[in-house]
């Protein structure tokens, strides 16, 4: 009886079931522990040994049932001949897919060796090429190199767009190309074990900018500075910049790719070439000389040293036209000032004769001196003077007039009209003095006239003399006071009632006279008069 039921638990143990039914049991006890622990009602949960317990047999159910249904499978015939089949298929794919690679990279390097050698066999199998690799990105990447070296920048952007969409198999064909694009200064790497991408970016950028789409260019190129392809990236948005008119951002981009430390000797010259270059075009010579300087004292690039001396010669040349253009234009504004000049110098001539011959004298010497300072010549300026001079004459000016015939010096009767002008200035002048001193005369007899005593008229005559320069109005001031004097004496005398007083007084005042000191001129006069009056008397 023992021995029939251990065979019955043994043969039940074999199958999966009990194992199943362990597991599930486990499982809802694991679940059951899991939601008591949640709640706080179960203790710690997951770490109680019938958890565990729970675990290990619910993962021997599972493992017991795949076995068992692993074996289950096995023990079908269909399912060996599935798999024989399969392998088979499977080896015979790889090996035609080896095969279809291998003569893939034949055409490949075929292709590559055609293009090198200028081949006429090349279109063709750049078509062959095209058409059997159109999954690969080397094949696209050689279809497209080619297309914009023949200018078909179109067809290049398109087989690049369609190598950006297989670019994790770049390199799978080539192992690693370079491949040269118009209009950068150095080819672009390839290779799988990185920079392909950056290469790849830059090659778009490129053929975008030269297909006429450089907005994407600006708006969509990110590269890395640590990128190999940097310094071609920013020197394919320099492109993209110029092509919209803004060579200050071309510039930048020029220096950023310069500056980058992935920037390699070789390249760095091809970069600031192309920097110079584009500061020349863009009328930034100075700059450019510089560039040009440094390229030439690290060794060179191509032209640089022509392109340096062309550039100083374009320089010189064009300060020259500039200078010539200039002093042009200053001869025809000179030419053109003085044709005014002498328009202005004959209008103010003819203006001034029509107001001298109106009588207008002082407006017409205005007028003349205006045009006296539009002369550009001594002749015309002496024949404006002359005119000045006479018209100042004629202005009753003749200082203003003399002071310009002196600068005329012997211009045609200048010097006679001068020393006309001198005469008659200096008998103007003794008409003045002349005037002046017959009223001082007037003041001085005047004076005398009212003055009270010899003593009185004595000091009005010394006054009057002091005043007084002309000789005649001297002697007549004299005259006037020995008359006064002997009138008054002569008065004093017709006052006394005999002949002895008046010939007494007469006799005193003629000792006076010739004992005081009045003038030599009016003693003489006096003593004269009273002399004559004396002897009448005496009759």
């Amino acid at each position: 009886m023992l021995a029939a039921i251990l065979s019955a638990i043994r043969a039940a143990l074999a199958t999966p079931y009990p194992w199943i039914a362990l597991g599930l049991v486990g499982v809802v006890y694991a679940v059951y522990r899991q939601r008591l622990a949640q709640r706080g009602q179960g203790g710690s949960g997951g770490g109680h040994p019938l958890v565990v317990l729970a675990v290990i047999a619910a993962l021997a159910g599972v493992l017991a049932l795949i076995l068992f249904a692993l074996v289950m499978v096995l023990m079908i015939p269909a399912v060996w001949i599935v798999l024989g089949v399969g392998g088979v298929s499977y080896a015979i794919y790889r090996v035609a897919r080896r095969i279809w690679r291998e003569r893939l990279e034949v055409m490949f390097l075929d292709t590559v060796a055609a293009l090198h050698s200028s081949d006429p066999r090349a279109a063709e199998l750049l078509g062959a090429l095209e058409r059997r690799g159109s999954h690969e990105a080397d094949a696209w990447l050689l279809v497209a190199a080619d297309a914009a070296n023949r200018a078909r920048y179109q067809d290049a952007l398109a087989a690049l767009e369609r190598a950006a969409a297989c670019a994790l198999g770049i390199g799978r064909l080539s192992s690693g190309m370079v491949l040269a694009f118009p209009g950068l200064p150095a080819p672009l790497s390839f290779r799988p074990e990185g920079g392909g991408a950056g290469s790849l970016d830059v090659a778009l950028a490129q053929m975008r900018v030269l297909a006429g789409d450089p907005h994407k260019v600006v708006d969509g190129l990110k590269l890395s500075t640590s990128d190999p392809a940097y310094p071609l990236g920013m020197c394919a948005l320099a492109d993209a910049h110029v092509a919209l008119g803004a060579a200050d951002q071309a510039i930048s981009a020029l220096r950023q790719a310069l500056d980058a430390p992935s920037c390699a000797p070789g390249l760095s010259h091809s970069l600031r070439y192309k920097l110079a270059r584009l500061l020349e075009d863009h009328e930034s010579r100075s700059a450019a000389i510089r560039e040009y300087k440094a390229l030439v004292a690290q060794g060179g690039h191509e032209d640089a040293a022509e392109r340096l001396q062309a550039l100083r010669a374009e320089i010189k040349q064009e300060r020259r036209r500039e200078e010539e253009a200039r002093w042009r234009q200053e001869e025809a504004q000179r030419i053109e000032e003085e044709t005014q000049r002498r328009e202005a110098l004959r209008n103010a001539v003819t203006h001034a004769e029509e107001l001298r011959a109106g009588g207008y004298h002082g407006v017409a010497a205005t007028e003349l001196r205006r045009a006296l300072g539009l002369a550009m010549d001594e002749e015309t300026a002496r024949a404006v003077r002359y005119k000045l001079a006479v018209t100042l004459e004629d202005a009753g000016s003749p200082i203003q007039a003399a002071q310009e015939y002196e600068a005329l010096g012997d211009y045609q009767d200048a010097v006679a009209r001068r020393e006309a002008i001198r005469l008659e200035e200096q008998a103007r002048r003794q008409r003045a003095l002349r005037a002046q001193e017959k009223e001082t005369l007037d003041q001085a007899l005047a004076k005398l006239e009212s003055a009270k005593g010899p003593a009185g008229r004595r000091s009005a005559v010394r006054a009057g003399l002091e005043r007084l320069t002309l000789q005649d109005l001297r002697d007549q001031l004299l005259l006037e006071a020995s008359r006064i004097e002997v009138d008054a004496v002569l008065e004093k005398v017709d006052g006394l009632k005999t002949a002895a007083a008046k010939r007494r007084h007469l006799l005193a005042a003629l000792e006076a006279l010739r004992a005081d000191d009045i003038p030599d001129e009016l003693q003489a006069q006096q003593i004269r008069w009273l002399e004559e009056a004396l002897a009448a008397l005496e009759e």
